[in-house]
């Protein structure tokens, strides 16, 4: 049984799984304004360049609602947004690589009057336009012919080929048409949770799988649960037996594989889900919340909200006292003149901007040399989040001393995990908060009098 449920989401204002991973109504507004800024450009030009009407399709993340916030600092959300000439492009001698061309030329133009958009190498599928608000939109073209209702996609090798996601998200949304909107937002959420596995594992573990594959995966094999966690972990079991079995996954709208993985990418795949498949059967078995809270901080890593939010009700069923040590953090704070502000064992820590925060294992002596600790850092704040950048994790000897500078305004938090041949030691946390101002002077200049 899962016992970590608010962690994942609540209803309230503190920080959970799915909070941590939705992008703020301010960078969806930015990405949307802009996308319409595009849009208004490039629509009548095609139009003009093709001598017939061009129609636009949200398509992808962004339509479904299970658009996540990238997990890393530099790295990009994306929307995905369909152009259609409203003709046979076929019939009338319009070549896919020759329309592509025009498609990019136009796009060209709108970038010399955009500084903050820059236009991306030419991708097989689609065009892309970077922004520097750290995402970018994907603009595949098509043709549709309403007469014989064919819908092609302009591809860069192969010419026009069959493609059409208006199919797939009427089969989603027929798929999902039984859930009500409590359980349809469930099974969007879980379809966050194992994008952000994936994400957070795939520059490590090389695993990625197509977001489209998620999506699938998650609608045939969902139950709605009461419970995040649960409904996660169910889910999880089901797909990674699946995997086991199969290799391949054909697309509801077509006969297409939508893995398209090798060999060795499928032989990691599984190895890595089978691994999540564990953890979460370990998760099931343990009846020690704040156990499942260290399981669960595996997977999700700095995603995940810190326990000290939620200190009394991970505590609430857990064998906390039978940790053999507590860990004493020490931190030692300097401001951006490197001048020493204060170094000791300390709960919370207050800091301005460009400060740096030395932390180290103070009672170090007591645990074994073999010990390695897990710091992780968990940012909160707008500044934090415009940034797209909620933290980062460090393993290093129980003796090493770990730097972090500090960036953002706002509270954030230094946890830290001590581990020995696979058993845990002790469990500590820091609670840092960043002013955005600057430090007053120690001896500011005299008031001058004329």
């Amino acid at each position: 049984m899962g016992l970590c449920s608010k962690m994942f989401y609540e209803d309230s204002q503190n920080e959970t799984l799915s909070s941590r991973l939705t992008l703020s109504p301010e960078q969806l507004e930015d990405a949307q304004n802009k996308k319409d800024n595009l849009l208004s450009y490039i629509k009548p030009e095609l139009s003009r360049v093709f001598d017939t009407p061009v129609k636009h399709w949200l398509q992808g993340s962004y339509k479904n609602h299970t658009l996540i916030r990238p997990v890393r600092k530099g790295e990009e959300f994306d929307i995905d947004v369909g152009l259609y000439i409203l003709c046979n492009a076929e019939d009338e001698g319009l070549s896919a690589l020759e329309s592509k061309e025009l498609n990019r030329a136009i796009l060209n133009q709108f970038v010399q009057f955009n500084k903050e958009a820059k236009l991306e190498d030419c991708k097989t599928n689609c065009e892309r336009i970077s922004y520097l608000s750290s995402f970018h939109i994907d603009i595949p073209l098509y043709f549709y012919d309403a007469d014989t209702n064919t819908c092609k996609l302009a591809n860069q090798n192969d010419g026009w080929v069959d493609s059409d996601p208006k199919s797939f998200q009427n089969w989603f949304d027929g798929a999902v048409s039984k859930y009500d909107k409590t359980e349809l937002s469930q099974l969007r959420r879980c379809i966050r949770y194992l994008k952000a596995w994936t994400a957070l594992k795939a520059v490590v573990d090389g695993i990625y799988i197509p977001s489209i594959a998620i999506t699938v995966l998650v609608v045939n094999h969902f139950t709605p649960i009461d419970g995040d966690d649960d409904a996660l972990i169910d889910l999880v079991v089901e797909i990674s037996s699946y995997i086991d079995e199969h290799d391949f996954l054909i697309s509801p709208v077509g006969s297409s594989d939508l893995f398209g993985f090798n060999i060795d990418e499928y032989s990691n795949i599984r190895l890595k889900l089978e691994a999540f498949r564990k953890t979460c059967e370990h998760v099931s078995k343990s009846d020690d919340s704040f156990m499942q809270y260290v399981l669960w901080n595996t997977i999700f890593e700095h995603m995940f909200p810190s326990f000290v939010d939620h200190i009394s009700y991970v505590s609430d069923k857990t064998n906390l006292p039978a940790i053999t040590i507590q860990p004493k953090i020490r931190v030692r704070h300097m401001d951006k003149l490197k001048m020493v502000q204060s170094n000791s064992t300390a709960a919370m820590v207050s800091a301005y901007k460009a400060d740096k925060l030395y932390f180290s294992i103070d009672n170090a002596n007591e645990y074994s040399p073999s010990s390695a600790v897990y710091w992780t850092v968990r940012n909160q704040g707008e500044e934090a989040k415009r940034i797209n950048d909620l933290g980062h994790k460090a393993n290093q000897t129980i003796n090493e001393e770990r730097y972090e500078n500090c960036s953002y305004s706002g509270t954030h938090y230094m946890d830290c995990i001590i581990v020995d041949k696979g058993k845990i030691l002790g469990v500590g946390s820091t609670i840092v908060n960043v002013k955005s101002f600057s430090r007053p002077m120690r001896n500011p200049p005299r008031k001058r009098y004329f």
